[in-house]
């Protein structure tokens, strides 16, 4: 037995060059442990068991050969009193699997697809485009019903800011480049509030405030009506006069800019209506269309102020200006007050 492993070991294909043995070789290698399992420090059982510890942890399996049975010898069989000799051919057990293989079965034919299938198969690209056409329609609803929320409760000032920026505009082109312009200015009163002015003007002619409106429709009023009306269709709606609404912002500038005596004659009240609204009643010669206004302000060509005075009116409205953000602020919050007492 001792001399039969090693040999076994060393014909065996895998020995060289492979970490694993045979299945054949670890039983060998196994029975030998066995054999000398009461001498378990003797050279047999030590190198048995250290080559099953390295080389018999996953053993490669034996290869499957058929099975061919030549030397069985033929068998008589006594049938009716005569003994006949039967030989028992070789079994290829290749050929039986294969015999005991059953035959492919032949898939069975698709079913025809039924009506309902081919209807559904036909409209489903139509209802694809039929769904993203609705989808489209929901969508386009919820932004027009979200537009006409912010323009019922921001359209006044919306219309208001553009036709100040329509003016903008205007007085940049038309007036020439010593003339000052401010913008959305607000300043504190004599009585110690505040008031917004949409648009100032400042030149060596005279201080011109402008008040802005935007309404649309037939134009109702005179100088010194305390309303006046704006009608569209059969809607009509009062509004304040601008001219007096005005009033507030010129005493404002006056006293801002420390103005008095002959001085105050020099600042002037201008209202600048839209394109949108159409007068139905004699104005006075300050109330006029937007596009009108530069050419309104270059009639007063008589000089008013020194240079010295336009240099300390600035100064002031500067002032005024970068403190703009902290008096807009307070001033909303004023008007807040207004309106809930």
């Amino acid at each position: 037995m001792r001399f039969t492993l090693p040999l076994l070991l060393f014909i065996s294909p895998l020995a060289f060059g492979q970490k694993q043995y045979t299945e054949g070789a670890c039983l060998l290698l196994q029975h030998q442990m066995a054999q000398f399992a009461h001498q378990p420090n003797s050279h047999n059982y030590q190198s048995a068991k250290r080559e099953f510890d390295n080389h018999c942890q996953n053993p490669i399996p034996a290869p499957v050969k058929d099975l061919v049975l030549t030397n069985i010898p033929a068998k008589p069989i006594t049938v009716g009193g005569v003994k006949n000799t039967v030989t028992i051919k070789p079994v290829n057990n290749t050929a039986a699997a294969k015999a005991a293989t059953p035959p492919p079965v032949k898939p069975a034919p698709a079913a025809a697809p039924k009506p309902a299938d081919v209807l559904t198969a036909l409209f489903a690209p139509v209802l694809v485009f039929f769904g993203s056409i609705l989808a489209l329609l929901l969508m386009l609803a919820m932004v027009i019903v979200l537009l006409a929320f912010v323009a019922a409760r921001y359209g006044a000032r919306i219309k208001g800011a553009l036709a100040e920026r329509q003016l903008h505009r205007i007085l940049l082109r038309e007036l020439p480049t010593s003339y000052q312009h401010y913008r959305n200015l607000v300043i504190p009163t004599a009585k110690g509030d505040l008031t917004e002015v949409d648009h100032l003007v400042v030149s060596a002619y005279g201080i011109f405030v402008i008040e802005v409106k935007n309404y649309r429709g037939w134009i109702f009023g005179g100088e010194k009506q305390p309303q006046w009306t704006v009608q569209r269709f059969r809607s009509k709606n009062q509004f304040m006069n601008p001219l007096r609404q005005n009033y507030k912002h010129t005493e404002a500038v006056k006293h801002l800019l420390g103005l008095n005596g002959k001085d105050t004659e020099a600042v002037h009240s201008v209202v600048a209506f839209s394109q949108r609204a159409e007068f139905k009643s004699q104005i006075p010669k300050n109330v006029m269309y937007i596009d009108l206004v530069g050419d309104y302000l270059q009639q007063f060509y008589l000089p008013c102020f020194g240079d010295e005075q336009i240099r300390q009116f600035s100064a002031r409205l500067n002032m005024a200006l970068s403190s703009r953000k902290v008096l807009t602020k307070m001033h909303l919050a004023q008007v807040k007050a207004e309106v809930k007492g």
